[in-house]
């Protein structure tokens, strides 16, 4: 029984430590946000940081996997009740677009220091991802009945990499990514609906 309470406990501490990160990481960036920062906000010791996320790189990735689970549940909620398949993909890219925005800061960095940051994470973290790409490749075969599911799920990698691309170019040039949602959600659109396998 106490080892239950001391694994609850200690699931808990490190959910209030990824907390407390994922506040620095974005009003800070990556690069300004410090562990001592981080340790004396929370009221623990370095070492107890170290012992949930090995790194400060670790306790990043840490961020940027809850961040996708908690995506995730949002595209779920937001598109539960939506009939279209075009206007779930539509909600997605809104989505996508505006945890970009409104987190900026956390995810210079990776962007910055690695133009392929994207291709590496989803190389390295599918599991994270494998439901957004499930709910892709649904709705592409919703929009156009000739395509099979092996082909759906390499056009939601493709559609990652494309909604990917406006983000980096975002990144850039410092342009209003929102504004982009409508033509990225029709350029794609127009490759799903003319696909026709044989």
């Amino acid at each position: 029984m106490s080892t239950n309470i001391k694994e609850k406990m200690n699931t808990l501490k490190k959910e209030l430590l990824l907390e407390e990160a994922s506040t620095l990481f974005e009003e800070l960036g990556y690069e300004e946000m410090k562990l001592v920062t981080l340790a004396k906000k929370a009221g623990v010791s370095i070492g107890t940081i170290y012992g949930f996320f090995n790194s400060k790189e670790g306790l990043y990735m840490a961020y940027i996997e809850h961040q996708i689970h908690t995506f995730t549940k949002e595209l779920e909620e937001r598109t539960a009740l939506l009939d279209s398949a075009e206007e779930r993909l539509k909600v997605f890219i809104e989505l996508k677009f505006s945890y970009y925005c409104s987190k900026r800061e956390a995810l210079h960095h990776s962007i910055k220091n690695n133009p392929f940051f994207f291709n590496t994470f989803y190389k390295e973290n599918l599991h994270p991802l494998e439901n957004i790409f499930l709910f892709q490749a649904n709705a592409f075969r919703a929009i156009n009945k000739n395509i099979s599911q092996e082909s759906a799920m390499e056009m939601a990698y493709l559609f990652n990499g494309f909604t990917d691309g406006y983000v980096s170019r975002w990144f850039e040039v410092q342009d209003d990514l929102m504004s982009k949602t409508n033509e990225a959600c029709e350029l794609f659109l127009l490759m799903v609906k003319g696909y026709n396998h044989g």
